[in-house]
């Protein structure tokens, strides 16, 4: 088999995917593969590296994505979207997923990815701690992903290294339930829905922490911090304002009640899973 070109992109708003994305990049570059990283956060040469994986016949697309609403997020989607049709090539989708529900967002990543010409390779649903249980003393997927987790990330670098790919089945990403799976792909097909969010006036110093730590770049301060059409609930302005000045418009204690609800009636198990052709 030809040499492998390997492209490691993801986006990574609290840092468990970019955990996965350091296993994945450690264990290939072990077997001195060439892996080419991009961080889709403020990422400058976006264009230059999809116009290298579209001329790339021995091309290898890891691409990875925390779970929101049990999809993909945004950004991601709309990188796979920007990528030509693909000849040959292969592709590896990797999710993180904060233990209420990994929805559809293997197979979501997968089908799109098909539909731009490439074969799966694999694909991997890792256990990571919820984002947005972080004000909880005991967080929703705390210490995730663990040792444990992170080695069977490296197992499937170990795989991929080994060279033979032989193509995964598009359905054995799609594992939910009928019905829960026919719930969650039709929000596929809607808009997605932010949560407002308000600014107190008299809490907001202007500092400009939300506008440094937004992964898509939407928030402005005018003076006031402003959010921009592409957000997508990453509430990372809201976890790091250093003066508690941005309020969702939904109370925390509700949306950490509702996953942990999810937690106990979906039940998703196990929390890692590996999927191979």
């Amino acid at each position: 088999m030809p040499a492998i070109n390997y492209y490691l992109i993801y986006m990574s708003p609290n840092g468990s995917t970019e955990k996965v994305a350091d296993a994945l990049a450690k264990q290939l570059t072990k077997g001195s593969a060439t892996v080419e990283r991009l961080d889709l956060a403020g990422a400058a040469d976006y264009d230059k590296f999809i116009d290298k994986i579209n001329n790339d016949p021995q091309a290898c697309l890891l691409i990875g994505s925390p779970v929101y609403r049990d999809m993909a997020i945004p950004p991601v989607m709309k990188f796979i979207e920007a990528l030509g049709t693909i000849e040959s090539g292969w592709a590896v989708p990797f999710v993180t997923w904060g233990m209420a529900c990994s929805g559809v967002a293997l197979w979501q990543m997968g089908s799109a990815l098909e539909n731009k010409g490439f074969q799966l390779a694999g694909a991997a649903r890792v256990g990571a701690l919820h984002s947005m249980t972080w004000p909880a003393d005991e967080p929703v997927g705390q210490g995730r992903p663990d040792d444990t987790d992170i080695r069977l990330v490296r197992d499937l670098g170990r795989r991929l290294l080994a060279g033979n790919f032989k193509a995964l089945s598009l359905a054995a990403l799609d594992y939910q339930p009928a019905e829960r799976a026919a719930e969650f792909k039709a929000k596929l097909e809607q808009p997605w829905m932010v949560i407002p969010k308000e600014v107190n006036a008299d809490a907001c110093t202007e500092c400009g922490v939300c506008e440094e730590v937004c992964p898509v770049g939407t928030i402005h301060l005018e003076p006031l911090p402003v959010f921009g059409d592409a957000c997508f609930d990453c509430f990372n302005c809201i976890r790091l304002c250093p003066e508690d000045a941005i309020e969702p418009g939904f109370p925390l204690a509700k949306i950490e009640a509702m996953i942990r609800e999810r937690v106990t009636t979906i039940n998703e198990q196990p929390p890692t899973e590996i999927y191979w052709g």
